[in-house]
């Protein structure tokens, strides 16, 4: 029986009934790179891209987070090429997970909207280990990520979010309320 899943869209992009594919058609938005990067996303990515891949891959954005990101993948291509790539993936919680991010996130419930989603496959992993301040750090969390080995650190609980292999169909709109934990 498959996890019951779903995706907070942060963007504002999706509605019930959408059908997510991958990115086939990609925009580069460096005109002197463009045959270079054609010819890297279709021998590296020949399905595609996600939404995350293409922003966080593609983009000319300097971020923390995707250069973590960027280790990350090399480390799977590199170690665990049968591993979804984060780049090609919906990502996507359990009930408890929803709670979990919207809570460490603080996010503000005007600003997302959350969806239950239909899918054929996924990968489970604590997305609590994409950190790292030095290299061996990060390459350490990378290895424990793909690898699914718990912290080294047990003071941090694990936040688990779901790599989902697209396509994706976007299922009806879920109530935040629903997510809050019943007290016992």
């Amino acid at each position: 029986m498959k996890t019951k899943l779903y995706h907070i869209d942060r963007a504002g992009h999706l509605k019930e009934n959408d059908e997510i594919e991958p990115i086939k058609d990609i925009q580069i938005r460096q005109p002197h790179l463009l045959k270079e990067c054609e010819n890297l996303i279709n021998n590296i990515y020949p399905e595609g891209l996600s939404f995350h891949g293409r922003r966080y891959f593609l983009d000319n954005i300097n971020n923390f987070s995707m250069g973590l990101d960027i280790i990350f993948e090399y480390e799977r291509r590199l170690h665990y090429p049968e591993k979804l790539s984060r780049y090609q993936s919906l990502f996507a919680f359990d009930k408890q997970g929803v709670y979990q991010f919207i809570q460490k996130k603080e996010l503000n419930y005007e600003y997302y909207k959350i969806y239950e989603i239909e899918y054929e496959y996924c990968e489970k992993h604590d997305m609590n280990l994409i950190r790292g301040w030095g290299q061996y750090d990060c390459a350490v969390n990378a290895k424990y990520y793909w690898e699914n080995i718990p912290d080294y650190n047990p003071k941090n609980k694990p936040l688990y979010e779901f790599l989902v292999k697209l396509p994706v169909k976007i299922g009806k709109e879920v109530p935040y309320e629903y997510f809050i934990p019943e007290e016992k």
